[in-house]
């Protein structure tokens, strides 16, 4: 590319004061003695463009005013005003033209800001001209360009010193800029590019145990096999039971001017190992006893090794209630009004008739479920009595404690005093009768408790049996003794909650007159269920195929796999899941996929619905 000389650059700036007088529209008065066409009069004034210029006659009376309007990319500007419309003139006006230049080449970046390009729109700007007219009373001022008159050319250095002005500090491709100079395409060219930053990657568990129940519990029949229980996952001391894999960082990247891109911060997984577990510095977790090993919690993963409280018969009034920190095993049924309280998973090998069981992990009944209420991982936190207990207890002596500061601080408002034993034991009495009895409640919840274990709850038993004893609690109270008993209860209910393991499910053969909820699945592996209300988290599944479900309620978070919906009995069962609902054959009933319902009035055999089915 070679220099301007002299003289070329003394053209270039004749050229543009020359295109400077082209543009400027002069407004002549002419003769009236003008001709014109046949689609206007005499009278009417006219518009003409002749020689660069726009030339205005004036109408004679009560002749018409000439219109003119402008074409792309000529602009009007009329005593000043840019016009866009059709507009009236007279030769008195101010006219003049310009052209809308477009930029000879544009350099856009990504939102992302990691790619600019270059995009040449002409190589030359040339000088526009007027293009000529006759005369008229309506005219269209329009132009075109004059390629002997050439204002500007797009050079290298023009780019590189717009590309400097964009603060873009890339490696630029000379090369791809210079052969679209040379060979234009017209076309956005990549020109320079950042480096995006790789993310990082998140912590991860590796588990190396099944955290499901194996499958062979349900297929045992005849005499109890007492040895099937180990069917229940299980590690022996010194066992590798999980490894966590840490946070790997990510590598920042940079944009097209230069900026780091810090990639985000993987995300770690916190662990809590319990005595029975091991966590050693490289990220192995071990056994350190036998039993179930299982992981509890949400954002914070807490592994624990479960032990097992064995009922080798039924759970009857002789055995009385199980309340276990742990997996709870029965080799027998389930009897009337029982009630089965699990911080684990619960296996019972005969049936359950008319009780509750709750268990913060899963539940597995080998046999039938009648007239009972089972409640697994979430649910089983829930309506756990131990949980609920210290939670009203700490909620109530809470807003005890508040109301025994009130009191306090409007008796020394007064300059008087009272004990502090006294405040409460009258606030107690007169305010917050509901206390005792839910101390009792909790007491007899933590009596039952199967190997208690002092140190757990040996305290909060202790301070809670002082609410109940008014002579001791008058000596004994102060704010910070109750401010103990609210922290005790707090900390008793939130472990309860920790106990919730992940993937909890129900699995049982058949269920009557039932309510089951799980924070997980629900599996009916054998007849199916009658006059029951079923929830799960996760999904609803039929196992069998010759499995019914009769005037009942099943809803699902997920899916519902079902065989036969329907009977003899004449009440209808409600179907509802939020992905779909397959149905083997369904004889009456409801189906309901999301906010979506259907009546079903007429069988139907095969069939899956989703939400565009129901709608």
């Amino acid at each position: 590319m070679g220099e301007v000389t002299e003289l070329e650059l003394t053209r270039l700036i004749n050229q543009l004061k020359l295109e400077d007088e082209v543009n400027v529209a002069t407004v002549k008065e002419v003769d009236n003695s003008a001709g014109g066409e046949a689609n206007w009069t005499d009278r009417d004034g006219w518009v003409q463009v002749k020689d660069q210029t726009i030339v205005v006659r004036d109408p004679d009376e009560g002749g018409k005013p000439p219109l003119i309007r402008a074409e792309g990319p000529v602009r009007l500007i009329v005593n000043g005003q840019h016009v866009q419309a059709e507009v009236a003139v007279s030769s008195k006006d101010s006219i003049r033209w310009e052209i809308e230049e477009k930029s000879l080449f544009g350099i856009t970046v990504s939102k992302n800001k990691l790619h600019a390009h270059f995009h040449l729109h002409a190589k030359e700007r040339c000088a526009w001209r007027l293009t000529e007219t006759a005369r008229g009373n309506k005219l269209t001022i329009a132009a075109e360009e004059n390629k002997e008159i050439v204002l500007a050319t797009v050079h290298l250095s023009d780019v590189v010193g717009h590309i400097e002005l964009k603060a873009i500090r890339a490696v630029l491709d000379i090369a791809a800029i210079q052969r679209e100079l040379e060979h234009p395409t017209y076309k956005p060219v990549l020109i320079a590019a950042g480096k995006e930053a790789v993310p990082g990657k998140d912590a991860e568990l590796e588990i190396y145990f099944s955290e499901q129940v194996e499958s062979q519990f349900f297929e045992v029949s005849g005499t109890v096999d007492f040895r099937n229980h180990l069917q229940i996952p299980t590690v022996g001391s010194g066992e590798l039971i999980a490894r966590k894999l840490p946070p790997v960082d990510g590598i920042p990247g940079y944009d097209v001017y230069g900026n780091v891109i810090v990639p985000a911060a993987p995300k770690d997984i916190m662990i809590v190992a319990k005595p029975s577990v091991e966590w050693t510095a490289d990220g192995k977790i071990k056994a350190l006893k036998s039993g179930r090993p299982r992981i509890t919690g949400g954002k914070i993963k807490t592994f624990d090794i479960s032990t097992s409280y064995v009922v080798y018969g039924d759970v009857d009034i002789e055995t009385g209630n199980i309340v276990f920190a742990g997996d709870v095993i029965v080799y027998g049924n389930v009897t009337d009004h029982m009630i089965i309280e699990s911080l684990g998973n619960v296996y019972v090998y005969g049936n359950v008739y008319q009780a509750t069981i709750t268990a913060t992990g899963s539940v597995y009944v080998r046999g039938n479920v009648l007239g009972s209420k089972l409640y697994c991982g979430y649910f089983g936190v829930m309506f756990n009595r131990l949980y609920n207990a210290s939670k009203i207890l700490s909620e109530q002596i809470a807003k005890l404690q508040a109301a025994s500061l009130m009191l306090q601080q409007t008796l020394e408002a007064k300059n008087s005093k009272v004990r502090y034993g006294q405040i409460v034991i009258l606030l107690m009495e007169n305010k917050f009768k509901d206390i005792p009895a839910t101390v009792v409640e909790l007491l007899s919840i933590i009596a039952s408790i199967r190997h208690i274990k002092q140190k757990e709850y040996g305290k909060l038993q202790e301070m809670c049996a002082l609410l109940l004893q008014p002579a001791q609690l008058l000596e004994v109270a102060t704010a910070s003794f109750v401010q103990s008993i609210v922290t005790l209860l707090q900390e008793t209910h939130q472990e309860v909650a920790r106990m919730q393991e992940e993937k909890s499910e129900i699995k049982l053969n058949q269920c009557h007159r039932s309510e089951l909820k799980s924070n997980g699945d629900i599996l009916v592996e054998n007849d199916g269920v009658v006059s029951s209300d079923l929830f799960a988290a996760g999904d609803i599944v039929f196992v069998r195929d010759t499995a019914v479900c009769r005037g009942s309620s099943l809803e699902a978070g997920g899916s519902i796999t079902a065989k036969t919906i329907g009977g003899q009995t004449g009440v209808g069962s409600l179907l509802k899941a939020k992905k779909h609902i397959s149905v083997q054959k369904m004889l009456s009933g409801r189906i309901c996929i999301g906010k979506y319902c259907r009546d079903i009035f007429e069988p139907v055999e095969n069939m899956i619905y989703h939400v565009q089915d129901v709608k």
